[in-house]
Order: C-alpha cells, then structure tokens, then sequence
C-alpha cells in the first residue's frame, strides 16, 4: 500500500512546510468533518437571516423551514429589527398548517420565483401584519389568510380555491356567510374559485392577480390592476363601493352585477361578460372604456354622479353618457 507524507504549506504566511503526524492529520479531518456536518444539517444565517438550502427529502426541507422559523421568533424580530426566512428552491413537506404569525419575518423565496413548493397535507397560515411572503405555492390547497393585515404583502404566490381570504359558499337555508375583510397587498398571486376575498370584502391592493369564480370579493373598495376573475367575480351580488378597477377582465355577473357600482368608483378599460357591470341594478361611479362582450350597457342604470365614457357592448358602438 503506497505511503503518503502529509505537510503544512510551503506557500502564505507561516509557511513552514513540516511533515504532519497522524495525530496532526486525525484532528484536521476531524475539524473538516464537523465544517461540512455544519453546513450541511444547519442552516446558514446572517446577521438578520437564516438561509434554507432545501437540498434535503421534503420532509427534512420542511422540518427545517418550521424549526428555523420557531428560532427567528425567539429573537424576537420588530420594526427596526426585522428578519427573513430565505428559502431555497425545492419541495417542503408539511403534515400540518405552518403559520405565519410574527410581526417582522418575513418567509420569502431565495429566487424570487415561485419555487418553493409546499406539498403534504398543510399549507400555508397567514396570522400576522407586518410580513412579506414571497415565491410559495401550495398547490390546490388554501393559501390562508382569515383577517385584514393592511400592512402585509403576498407577492408571487399560488394557492388553490377559497385561497388568499375567500370563503366557502354558505350553506342553503344558512344565514349568507359574509366572508373575511382582506386588505393585505397581492402581487402576481394565483388562486382558484372563490380566491382574493371571495364571498368577503375586498378593500386590499390587488396587482397581475389571478383567480377563478367567485372571486375579488362581494364588496370591493380597493386598488384592482390587471386582475383576472372567473364569472361572479368582482363584487357580483354585492356593492362596489369605491376603488380603481383598472385593466380588469371577469366573467359574466360580474362588477356589482345585481346591485350598485357607488360613486366614487372608478373602473377603467374593464371587460366583462353578460349581465355585469350592474346591469340590474345602478351606476354611481365613472366607467371609463370598459367593455360587456355580451349585451348592451343600459344608459338607465346610469343615474346622479354616474358617467359611462366611451364604453360599449357586443355592437361596438360607444356609449357616452350623460
């Protein structure tokens, strides 16, 4: 078995270039086994983060997203003092709901990119204002979020039906459920029927969102731009009680189909399907190029503080009123 002789440098400062016992060489593995064990079964943190490689199964990702979340609250963060989880990309499985309910840390993809996927039965909890949570995708499951939080941000994040505060149907001969109040921000966020306030009061900032059915809530006053709805989105059987709707597109029954678009609203090269834009009931606000793809907007319906500028129908004639 050939022999090596093992040496300190020759080159850099104290370069002596003596030979190592085995005593030597044992410690240095030793201290260079441990070094790799840290990185690997740790993670690696700054001085206001903590970094999750995911380069373990789903499960061991997942136990380390929750344990070094339960070790930043510990801290604890605060408005000058504030923390973020950096996630890396991969999947993180979750047995249970993880929840976000700190102040000040923020759970945020490494990237950017929606690529931090939570599998398993949890989801994602979002029980705190002050956060920003980035990047995360749930799936099918409900992205949860049940209370206001005005000064919380969900950026670039998926989830699936009822996600980002919406509400179950209620159930017949039940008094109508009257859903969450959601004014948190959202950004580039997906979700399916009933999502963004659905069945609920939508008085948030909604930006490149998109969701299904139901959607945007039953009662608007918010900043809504570039969303896409499914039918009965944006306010269907309820009230728009004032906000900017600005490049919007939704099925049919959809912005306050059946009761008050209110003054003070103001919807701007929006785009709905038949029956929308309170075409039974009235119009207060300034609707400015919006679009019904089928029908006709009713000038009737357009009463007091009311203006429909350069809007029109499937004849594609403008109707400018009054």
């Amino acid at each position: 078995m050939p022999q090596y002789t093992f040496q300190t440098r020759f080159y850099g400062p104290d370069a002596k270039g003596d030979t190592l016992t085995w005593e030597d060489l044992d410690f240095s593995l030793l201290f260079l086994s441990e070094s790799i064990n840290e990185l690997i079964f740790n993670p690696l943190s700054g001085s206001n983060y903590i970094f999750i490689e995911a380069n373990g199964t789903p499960t061991q990702n997942g136990l380390g997203l929750v344990a070094s979340y339960a070790l930043v609250k510990t801290i604890p963060p605060s408005s000058t003092n504030k923390f973020s989880i950096l996630a890396g990309p991969g999947q993180y499985l979750l047995n249970s709901d993880f929840e976000l309910d700190t102040e000040y840390l923020d759970v945020i993809s490494l990237t950017g990119e929606r690529d931090v996927y939570i599998t398993g039965s949890g989801t994602i909890f979002v029980n705190s204002d002050n956060i920003t949570v980035r990047g995360i995708d749930v799936d099918t499951k409900n992205f949860t979020i049940t209370s206001s939080f005005p000064n919380t941000i969900i950026k670039n994040c998926k989830g699936g039906d009822e996600s980002f505060g919406g509400n179950p149907n209620p159930l017949a001969g039940f008094i109508p459920n009257p859903g969450y109040f959601i004014a948190s921000t959202f950004i580039d966020c997906e979700g399916g029927d009933l999502s963004f306030a659905g069945n609920g009061s939508a008085y948030g900032t909604f930006i490149n969102c998109t969701a299904g059915s139901g959607s945007f809530g039953n009662y608007c006053d918010g900043t809504f731009t570039n969303c896409i709805g499914g039918n009965n989105s944006f306010a269907s059987s309820g009230i728009i009680e004032g906000g900017i709707f600005e490049n919007c597109t939704a099925g049919d029954n959809s912005f306050a189909s059946i009761l008050t678009i209110d003054a003070g609203s103001k919807l701007k090269e929006c785009v709905g399907g038949i029956n929308s834009f309170a075409s039974s009931g009235t119009i207060y606000g300034l609707l400015q190029g919006c679009q019904l793809t089928l029908g006709n907007f009713n000038v009737l319906n357009v009463i007091q503080t009311g203006q429909l500028v350069s809007c029109f129908g499937d004849s594609f004639t403008p109707i400018t009123t009054p």
